[in-house]
């Protein structure tokens, strides 16, 4: 089911401080981010993503907004299927995000999902949107 990686999204209490250090102390570079009311960066990792949030989410809610590792599928379809049929409660953005799911930022974010691991660790599967 899980093909690899795509990022790893942190919460930050200074934007810009957090993207200068990202920057100038590991050499990660700004890549395009899609246009969202949550203040935030994306720096590119190789093939790879750290997502800069700059607010928190509301406790206790599935929420983008919260620190998450994103993992890239083959089929985020039957991802959804597999786990509505294990019982596993996730959030689909197609039906429910914080970030308003445009044409241009399907491209940049593709097709998601959220849940949580026993711990209450965020996770998002995603898939290309092609």
């Amino acid at each position: 089911m899980i093909k690899s990686i795509n990022h790893v999204a942190i919460v930050v209490s200074d934007v810009e401080r957090s993207t200068n250090f990202y920057e100038k102390v590991l050499k990660l570079k700004k890549i395009p981010r899609p246009k969202v009311n949550v203040p935030g960066e994306w720096l590119g990792i190789g093939d790879n993503q750290l997502h800069i949030v700059g607010e928190r989410a509301p406790e206790g809610k599935i929420d983008p907004r919260r620190p998450h590792m994103a993992l890239e599928v083959e089929d985020l379809e039957a991802a959804k299927a597999a786990l509505a049929e294990m019982g596993v409660t996730f959030v689909d953005a197609s039906r429910q995000s914080v970030i308003p799911m445009t044409e241009e930022t399907l491209r940049l974010v593709g097709k998601q999902i959220w849940l949580e691991d026993p711990d209450g660790n965020m996770i998002e599967l995603r898939e290309e949107y092609k």
